[in-house]
């Protein structure tokens, strides 16, 4: 089963920012779909570090996505899982830890503000299904003056939605079955953003119709990436960098 087209109208549209903190159509329509790295380049470096991040950016990688945590004192950082037995074989989890003990195990994890400076003017889109990490992370935006994009669950999303009526948000989506109305209308997103294989040619042309951009995660596979841009997605998100720029070159 795929997800199903809905027949009510699309959500409340949102106004448009600059067209550097707002990749939406008419952007595609310049420079083709959005080539997005996943978690930096992890095959040619450990995900979520600032040298995965580099090598993003290098490689050509439209916008890097990343994965958020925050640390016991506060700081947004980067990593995927809660705890650092995966990456960095300790037990810890990293919302128990200050970044100073944090630092102490697993010195490579960087944080948020580290990761935009590697960035070097590649958007960041900032991943995370918690919505009190999902502020912190805004707030620190703010702070800095700096641009990104999220992706995450629609709690996650909501929040950010709240804080930021001109933040481009993807909304992320695990299930078969549309996201609801009210789902929608609270995030008000830029970007529907399902798994690869809940889409198809249908669905696309449906969330198009919406007046939604469409992208998805997580697309290694060359051929499965040419039938997606073949149906107009917008977005591929992959660990495969430099086949997912070669891909989205392709269609630009």
């Amino acid at each position: 089963m795929r997800i199903r087209p809905l027949g009510r109208s699309g959500p409340r549209t949102t106004s448009t920012p600059a067209a550097s903190a707002q990749p939406g159509r008419s952007a595609r329509h310049a420079g083709g779909p959005l080539a997005v790295a996943h978690r930096g380049d992890p095959r040619a470096a450990v995900e979520n570090t600032l040298e995965a991040v580099r090598r993003a950016a290098d490689a050509g990688a439209s916008a890097i996505e990343v994965d958020l945590r925050c640390t016991a004192d506060g700081v947004v950082v980067l990593h995927h899982d809660d705890d650092l037995a995966r990456l960095w074989d300790r037990p810890e989890s990293v919302a128990a830890l200050t970044l100073h003990e944090l630092r102490e195990f697993a010195p490579a994890v960087p944080t948020l503000r580290e990761a935009l400076d590697a960035a070097a003017g590649v958007p960041l889109l900032l991943d995370t299904g918690d919505p009190v990490i999902a502020a912190a992370a805004h707030a620190e935006l703010v702070d800095l003056g700096a641009v990104a994009m999220f992706c995450g669950a629609a709690e996650a999303m909501a929040a950010v939605r709240a804080r930021d009526e001109r933040i481009t948000l993807f909304l992320s989506w695990y299930g078969e079955l549309p996201p609801s109305e009210g789902v929608l209308e609270a995030v008000r997103p830029q970007y529907f953003n399902p798994e690869h294989r809940l889409l198809s040619e249908e669905a696309v042309a449906h969330w198009h119709a919406r007046e939604l951009l469409v992208s998805c995660w997580t697309v290694d596979d060359a051929d499965r990436r040419a039938e997606l841009l073949s149906w107009g997605v917008d977005a591929i998100i992959s660990n495969d960098v430099n086949g997912v720029v070669k891909s989205c070159d392709g269609q630009a």
